[in-house]
């Protein structure tokens, strides 16, 4: 697994996925951007990962998600997300289901679940977005 990441943390570098990313995302399919700490070593996780979406993007707090797992990654991958930035096709369609299945982030954050419900609390996760204009 340390191999695995210290090569994806080499792509990233390689291919400038620490840059800033735009506000807002018109590709829903495009790729996660995982954001390393300064001074991150080889098998570090990412303190971030951007999820790009038409609904506003999510900024994925790994870090923190990462330290209230005592740094369990099997409690997540790939029980419920593959350990990889391959965009997870996440469209509107899918998030009630996710939800009534009880997978990707519903896995946690459904209501009755182990954190807070992401049922009509859109926000909490997606950056704001005014959506008069479409």
């Amino acid at each position: 697994m340390r191999t695995f990441l210290a090569i994806l943390a080499a792509a990233c570098l390689l291919t400038g996925c620490g840059a800033k990313p735009a506000a807002e995302s018109k590709a829903p399919d495009a790729p996660l951007q995982a954001h390393f700490p300064d001074g991150a070593k080889p098998g570090d996780p990412p303190d971030t990962i951007l999820i790009p979406s038409k609904y506003g993007n999510v900024t994925f707090t790994h870090q923190k998600h990462y330290e209230r797992l005592n740094g369990d990654c099997a409690a997540c991958h790939t029980r419920v997300f593959p350990q990889a930035l391959a965009p997870l096709n996440y469209k509107k369609a899918l998030h009630r289901a996710a939800e009534a299945d009880r997978t990707s982030c519903a896995s946690c954050h459904a209501v009755g679940g182990t954190s807070f419900a992401a049922d009509s609390n859109c926000i909490k996760c997606h950056a704001e977005r005014d959506f008069s204009k479409h």
